[in-house]
């Protein structure tokens, strides 16, 4: 047993304190002084830190003094370098080596430099410096290497040589020499880089980590440094010029060249003429000038202006050194309102609906890989404040804004995931395309709400008491009209609670838009293909709606579906779909393949609106220990199923008192052989004293297993959700093999709902990809296999005697035969065999004898059994003994409808059912309506002669596919 101590934290001072890894959920640090404090990979879900005092501890704080110092010691230093090379051709250190241009190039240089980093930024100019770099460095060394004495061009190219630019570096070279400009340039252009980058960062990390004074003293310092570094190098500099104006104007003696010679005894008693005055101030103001200008970009950087967040970023990191680490923490929940954030690590954490209301200097917190990244954001999130404001595509994952004023805001495609916005005002907000999975709007207001036809909720959005009178689905109105579809329509309003009906009916859908409409071949072979690569999702097609010069297509899917991934696979498919037919805008609407593939797609729309299906998952378990049961409901008009979970009971007596029954059945039908002659009132010489008994007491153990109380659960749902006048499918999914044996109609419910059938299904279902073919018959493929003790003549009557059915027969056809027929070109609708077939014990495979001599598997037809069904093949009736075993097979070859016995079937026995059934089929029945008319046939006729053989057929169905009536299959496609 493992306890859990909170410990109360709350206005205590715990600087420089480690809680690394440390569970500290719902823990109470509010008022606490918590600067230096280390909470890396600590779990702080809950936890509270209301008014908390984060950042560096005052022992830290010495290191970024440090640092601000120095990097403001650097800045003057550059300012001063870059004026004295800019200068240097002018006041040169000799009498002969004055040049202009060098200093002309150098200014333009430096003034398009400058110009850049304020118009475009430091990132931009770091880029652009980068390029040039790498343009000019490799040029140098390739006209260097081409450079020698022979010839007056290459002689030339020596000034580009390693030496040439070492004479330079150390000042031996004339101010017009190519080495001297290259030098002094990149001196020049590096020294203004650094100045300019250097000044901004130390008075950002002065302002945010030690305070405006600290900054006011870091910017005296560089102004300084700057200002009298250059004033005494410029005043040194210009003793040449302060000598010629002295010789110039008489005021010293140069005979024999002796004042240069002499050049600081003969000058220095001299006051400094005004032109080199002049020429010093200019030199220092510049200096101080490029200083002036780190200023300002100081102040750009504190303002968080996106052309300089190099420097912010780099300020940000070097700040949160020392400072308070939540680095890949858990603050799930985590209150820091009040908080004061600045200089603290929140890479990597978990920030799910943390609390960041009126936080304090959030903005130089170090905020990677979180949405706190944005800028807007972190104003959004610490202000609640979103007025006419724009979010559009912003990732608002996990925000917490409770409360927050968002109307009018712009949240077009913005990520809101996981957010809540409990009590939050969105009024007249657009919210199309939002992503709003798992986001809580709980009493949030959303009256005149707009694009809400196309934001993505499923079950996990929570919309309870949302105060609602009206939405629009659509962001902008219809072409030509002012038309936004209004929900609800005209001037009602909801009541209270209808917003979140309306909605709960359409949260799990995947919306497929289509710009320029839609080619419907594309668009079925496309879907038919997500089914098939998303086999364990069930997906309906919902509605298709025009939106503006658009269709969207509504695709139903289960809650926890990533609809995303649908989304995109059905896109992919779809443009290769387009490639593959050639098509780049839709195909006519007109032609007649595009309408029959429309047609088929408004079917996929109106049938799940109409089934009634119940599937029954049975998985684990046997009937000596009980079953797992989980119970899926399509009903009343729904798409999507309610799923229910529920229990069968150990029931070992079921398979015992079948087994009895199988093995007393089996015995009489040999025993008479299976070549029974059917006489008016006496069908068999059966024991009806043996059989009849066991019959009962099976029907009876079924019924009781299924009325238990672990399943009571799962009965009464039915009953509440399904009318007893609809048609309800019963599907059993099951691979054990004695569950697919027993007779499931006999549970009362069959009795209280006159319409239901029971069928079996295997876990997984897919729909095959078929071809669009016109047929105006049913067109059935009858196969007579081996007839030994068979009368098969009444078969070919029932099917020969169809209205509306072209039926071809193949009598003991051989393999080579069988095949060709079945992938015949025009198709088939029905695939029809009687005669002998058996399935192995285990019931995993099956033969059918085709011939007196030739034994076939579903396995040795596949390849063509798959060509029959991709022509439109829809039910295969196995009119034959032991079919569990084929069904299993040509369930994994996804046929839509199969019937088959599931023991061993009198010859007699299978006419009559075979002739019921399709009695009441071509009569207009459903499909599984007619089966169960079938069996009560022979129930009614038939059991008290040879009990239990109604047990014997059975419907296997493919669950991606909808039975056909019909009439439906007369005009086949």
């Amino acid at each position: 047993m493992s306890s859990l101590t909170f410990h109360n934290f709350r206005h205590q001072n715990l600087q420089g304190r480690s809680f690394k890894g440390r569970n500290l959920t719902n823990e109470d640090f509010s008022y606490a002084d918590i600067r230096g404090a280390d909470f890396t990979n600590a779990t702080l879900d809950g936890a509270n830190f209301h008014c908390a005092r984060c950042g560096i501890a005052r022992k830290s704080q010495i290191k970024i003094f440090l640092i601000v110092a120095l990097l403001s010691a650097i800045s003057g230093i550059a300012a001063v370098i870059a004026v004295d090379n800019t200068f240097k051709s002018i006041i040169p250190k000799t009498t002969e080596h004055i040049g202009f241009l060098p200093t002309a190039i150098i200014l333009l240089v430096n003034a398009m430099l400058l110009t850049t980093i304020i118009r475009q930024g430091i990132q931009k100019a770091l880029d652009y410096l980068g390029i040039a770099a790498a343009i000019f460095v490799p040029l140098i060394g390739l006209l260097s290497a081409f450079s020698n004495d022979k010839h007056p061009i290459l002689s030339w190219l020596r000034s580009f040589r390693a030496g040439s630019l070492m004479s330079a570096l150390s000042g031996e070279t004339k101010a017009n020499d190519i080495p001297f400009l290259i030098v002094t340039l990149t001196a020049a252009v590096v020294a203004t880089t650094i100045a300019i980058v250097a000044l901004p960062l130390a008075l950002t990390l002065a302002e945010i980590v030690l305070g405006r004074a600290i900054a006011a003293l870091a910017l005296f310092e560089a102004v300084a440094i700057s200002a009298i570094a250059t004033g005494i190098i410029a005043r040194n500099s210009l003793r040449y010029l302060k000598a010629s104006v002295l010789i110039q104007n008489g005021v010293v003696d140069n005979t024999n060249n002796k004042c240069y010679d002499f050049l600081n005894n003969c000058v220095k008693q001299f006051p400094d003429p005004p032109v080199v005055i002049l020429a010093i101030a200019g030199a220092v103001m510049l200096a101080v000038a490029l200083i002036l200008l780190g200023v300002y970009i100081a102040k750009r950087v504190l303002a968080e202006d996106d052309k300089y967040s190099v420097i912010r970023q780099l300020a940000i990191v070097i700040g949160a050194m020392g400072g308070t680490s939540f680095r890949n923490t858990q603050l799930a929940h985590t209150n820091f309102s009040n908080a004061t954030l600045k200089n603290t690590d929140f890479r990597f954490a978990n920030i799910h609906r943390t609390m960041w209301h009126q936080a304090r200097c959030l903005d130089w917190a170090r905020v990677d890989e979180t949405i706190l990244i944005n800028p807007a954001v972190r104003e959004l999130l610490v202000t609640g404040n979103g007025y006419q404001k724009s979010y559009q595509g912003m990732d608002l994952r996990g925000a917490n804004l409770i409360g927050a004023n968002l109307s009018y805001a712009k949240l077009q495609t913005a990520d809101l995931s996981q957010a809540t916005l409990e009590a939050a005002n969105l009024e007249y907000a657009i919210l199309s395309q939002v992503q709003a999975i798992g986001a809580d709007f709980s009493s949030a207001q959303m009256t005149g709400v707009c694009g809400l036809g196309t934001w993505n909720i499923d079950s996990t959005t929570k919309l309870e008491w949302v105060d609602c009178k009206w939405v629009y689905l659509l962001e902008e109105p219809k072409p030509g009209t002012d038309d936004r579809e209004r929900r609800p329509s005209g001037k009602d309003s909801y009541q209270p609670g209808e917003f979140t009906t309306f909605f709960a009916e359409v949260v799990n859908t995947v919306d497929l838009i289509f710009k320029y409409g839609v080619d419907w071949k594309a668009f079925m072979e496309s879907f038919q293909q997500v089914q098939r690569e998303n086999p364990g999702i069930k997906l309906n097609i919902q509605s298709i709606e025009n939106k503006g010069n658009g269709i969207v297509i509504k695709i139903a899917v289960p809650p926890e579906t990533d609809k995303a991934k649908i989304n995109n696979d059905f896109n992919s498919f779809y443009q290769e779909a387009l490639q593959v037919l050639g098509t780049e805008a839709p195909a006519l609407q007109n032609s007649a393949e595009q309408r029959q593939y429309l047609i088929s797609v408004m079917e996929d729309i109106v049938r799940p609106l109409s089934e009634q299906v119940v599937t029954l998952k049975i998985d684990r378990g046997d009937l000596k220990q009980g079953f797992e049961v989980s119970a899926g409901i399509l009903c009343d008009r729904k798409r999507l199923e309610i799923t229910l979970k529920g229990k069968l009971p150990p029931k070992p007596e079921i398979s015992e008192n079948y087994q009895k029954w199988q093995k007393m059945y089996e015995f009489n039908l040999k025993r008479n052989s299976r070549a029974i002659k059917v006489n008016k009132g006496q069908i068999t010489n059966f024991s009806i004293e043996e059989l009849k008994p066991l019959v009962e007491q099976v029907e009876m153990d079924v019924k009781n297993w299924l009325e238990s109380e672990q399943f009571h659960p799962i009965q009464q749902e039915l009953r509440d959700k399904l009318n007893r006048t609809d048609e309800v499918r019963v599907i059993i999914e099951t691979e054990d093999n004695l569950l697919r044996k027993l007779p499931w109609h006999q549970w009362d419910f069959f009795e209280s709902y006159g319409k239901a059938e029971v069928a079996l299904s295997r876990k997984g279902s897919n729909r095959v990809k078929k071809s669009v073919r016109s047929r105006k018959k049913v067109r059935i493929l009858a196969i007579f296999g081996a007839s030994e003790n068979l009368n098969l003549d009444e078969d070919r009557q029932i099917l020969k005697s169809l209205q509306g059915a072209e039926t071809i027969f193949l009598e003991k056809p051989s393999r080579q035969l069988l095949e060709q027929y079945l992938t015949d070109q025009t198709g088939w609708d029905i695939l029809s065999f009687s005669g002998h077939s058996k399935s192995e014990v285990d019931g995993s495979t099956g033969v059918i004898c085709i011939n007196d001599t030739d034994n076939l598997t579903v396995e040795q037809l596949k390849d063509s059994l798959k060509i029959a069904i991709q022509k439109g093949l829809e039910i295969a009736i196995f009119n034959s003994c032991d079919g569990l075993g084929l069904a299993k097979q040509l369930a994994d070859l996804d046929i839509p409808q199969i019937i088959v016995m599931r023991e061993l079937v009198p010859d007699a026995i299978a006419q009559k059912f075979l002739k019921a059934f399709l009695k009441a089929f071509v009569g207009g029945n459903s499909f599984y309506v007619s089966v169960r008319e079938a069996r009560k046939h022979l129930k009614d006729n038939y059991d008290g002669q040879i009990p239990g053989v109604s047990w014997l057929p059975v419907i296997c169905q493919n669950k991606a596919e909808f039975p056909k009536t019909w009439q439906k299959l007369q005009g086949n496609g």
